[in-house]
């Protein structure tokens, strides 16, 4: 419940793209239209001159984005069997390859098939989203003369040294990504002349006042704690948590101790080895949000020591992968050395639009951009599916039903503006999610189908805020606040790059972009119920709902140094993924990670179907970019 009312908060304030918001079904058409309505703020693609209808600009739409309605109820509708096509309109389009998603998997997919079959190869790519890049998506501000830029999804290369050659090749060789001057692109230290520190914001409903609390650089957790709104025993849980040097398991060896942490419970582990209560775990319950989506209740332990979270510094592990069945890939990165900050300002929208200017001809406005030049160029959205491309890119179209034309080809029937369509072509890849995928090829044998809706994708908001300046957080001297007991579980300030022509602001009176982030869960169930339980919540939240979160945490944490939400706010993008990353199999609820991995369901997901072969990261069970390359790698394989 917010504290301010929404006249304080700034709700009834116009602020940009507010005609885009819960309840509007957003289509290439409709947001077509939406251009002559005001505070329509839509981008002139390179080529539309004066007379001549705007083209939508998808990377500047604020208000709800990502699944959004009017890209899901067809695949809902199909799910639930309630899907009526109506008259199917044949194209008389046929294709070397159909793609089915145009995530990152799906541009790889058709990258790859070109670059194997020929340039002449002729490939169609069909996305639900009005955008492409599937969760590698641009947020992209216009404050003034000042442009902003965020991720709306996925966020960075991740340890590349555990890459295989054929994704790490085609991440630096074919689209030319040079890993270590990008590195550079990153000023870590763009803030320091501002001492700014972090902060965690105690809300009243759950501790009784709104109290700000920030932990000054290098100052102990001994005398940290001493401001914390909670009792003597959970302030000296939290010392131990960070600094104690004890064993919990003296006598064991290093392969024992992973065992056991493999089956527990982090939660389990710091409410029972820590010492943790109620109050304590608060602090630190949700910190493993980001990578699984759950609290520490679902997490093992195994995996938090893996990445980094804190009260394993008294077992002396080494950093080598547990060698039982059981391990999960997370524990396997304990292994490696840790990699650089590669990182784009957009997050790997980039890497999604690199590939689109070596698919789509004159798709931006610098012929052939390279990595640095990506950030900066405007995609041109009426080429994607021009009729003369020997790649076409066709958004907002959802695919119902693909099925085997005989041996050596397959139909595909998508629906699109309410109508829907065939084509044809030699061999289909689905790189969409496994779920949908399960629903929309009928030939599926059962197990198979049974096997892709083994996986729930983890359900995460990640939403934008832009703000006039930046100044009551340089008041405050923070650049991050913690919110543990709120929806949001923060928010920050963005890391600043200088890559190409784009420069992140980063003076306190220029205008910036902040980032919060929620994994809306269910602390009790399993891991896949959870995530079930966090998808029926965001879908239920309308635009308004989402901001007035994000109004009033900012408000609490701020509002004593100058922050006015209803002044200081002049957009915001929610980028809602219900269906979000792919799932990972984890050491406390799945079984199957215990067997050799062919008999695993996402293994079992992936076998093609004649000419239909599988891909997206859901096919490797692994959430991160790699996956998604290996994942078409694979599919691409099997059909030529």
């Amino acid at each position: 419940m917010a504290r301010f009312s929404d006249h304080e908060l700034g709700m009834g304030r116009k602020i940009t793209r507010r005609d885009f918001l819960d309840g509007v079904a957003v289509t290439t058409a409709a947001a077509a239209a939406a251009a002559a309505l005001p505070g329509a703020a839509h981008a002139h693609a390179p080529g539309h001159g004066q007379g001549r209808p705007p083209v939508p600009y998808p990377p500047t739409g604020t208000g709800l984005r990502g699944q959004q309605p009017g890209a899901y109820e067809v695949a809902h509708a199909v799910r639930d069997g309630d899907f009526a096509p109506g008259h199917i309109v044949d194209t008389h389009e046929s294709y070397d390859l159909v793609v089915v998603g145009g995530g990152l998997s799906g541009l790889v997919a058709a990258y790859l098939y070109r670059k194997h079959a020929g340039p002449r190869a002729r490939v169609l790519v069909l996305d639900a989203l009005d955008d492409f890049g599937g969760h590698a998506r641009r947020n992209e501000f216009h404050v003034g003369r000042t442009m902003l830029l965020s991720n709306g999804g996925t966020v960075n290369i991740d340890t590349p040294s555990t890459w295989s050659r054929e994704a790490r090749d085609l991440l630096t060789e074919d689209l030319g990504v040079d890993l270590k001057a990008l590195e550079a692109t990153v000023k870590d230290d763009a803030y320091a002349r501002y001492s700014l520190r972090g902060g965690t914001l105690f809300n009243s409903e759950r501790w009784g006042e709104d109290r700000l609390v920030i932990r000054e650089p290098g100052e102990s957790w001994t005398s940290y704690v001493t401001r914390l709104p909670m009792s003597g025993a959970s302030r000296a849980a939290l010392v131990r948590l960070y600094t104690s040097a004890e064993d919990p398991y003296p006598g064991l060896t290093d392969a024992q101790k992973k065992e056991i942490l493999a089956r527990t419970p982090y939660e389990t582990y710091l409410r029972e080895k820590i010492g943790l209560d109620d109050d304590a775990l608060e602090i630190v319950r949700r910190g493993t949000n980001g990578l699984w989506g759950v609290d520490a209740d679902r997490v093992a332990a195994a995996d938090a020591w893996a990445t980094g979270q804190p009260g394993f510094d008294g077992l002396g592990l080494a950093h080598t992968p547990w060698p039982g069945a059981g391990a999960t890939p997370l524990m396997h990165l304990a292994a490696t050395e840790e990699d650089g900050n590669f990182y784009f300002p957009e997050g790997n929208a980039s890497l999604a639009r690199l590939l689109v200017s070596r698919l789509v001809p004159h798709a931006f406005d610098v012929r052939g951009p390279d990595w640095r030049e990506i950030v900066t160029a405007k995609a041109d959205y009426s080429r994607l599916d021009h009729p003369g491309n020997r790649v076409r890119i066709r958004l907002s179209s959802t695919a119902f039903q693909v099925r085997n034309d005989g041996p050596h080809g397959a139909v595909v029937d998508y629906s699109r503006n309410g109508r829907s369509h065939r084509v044809r072509a030699k061999g289909v890849v689905m790189a969409c999610w496994n779920s949908v995928t399960s629903y929309v090829v009928p030939e599926l044998p059962a197990d198979q189908a049974a096997a892709m809706r083994y996986g729930v994708k983890v359900p995460l908001v990640y939403a934008r805020v832009a703000l006039r300046d930046w100044r009551p957080f340089a008041q405050a001297r923070v650049s991050r606040v913690s919110t543990p007991s709120m929806f949001f579980s923060g928010f920050g300030l963005p890391t600043v790059t200088e890559i190409g022509g784009f420069s992140m602001p980063h003076r306190p009176e220029l205008p910036t972009v902040v980032s919060l982030s929620a994994t809306p869960n269910s602390p009790g169930l399993v891991c896949r119920e959870q995530h079930k339980a966090g998808r029926r919540t965001l879908i239920r939240m309308a635009f308004e709902d989402f901001e007035r979160e994000i109004r009033d945490s900012m408000a609490r944490s701020l509002g004593a140094y100058g922050f006015d939400p209803a002044r200081d706010i002049t957009a915001i993008t929610v980028n809602r993924w219900a269906h979000g990353y792919a799932y990972e199999y984890n050491s406390l609820d799945d079984p199957a990670l215990f067997l050799p991995e062919p008999q695993r369901p996402y293994v079992k997901a992936r076998r093609p179907v004649g000419r239909i072969a599988i891909a997206n990261s859901d096919a490797e069970a692994f959430g991160y970019t790699h996956a998604a390359f290996d994942a078409a790698h694979r599919a691409v394989a099997h059909l030529l």
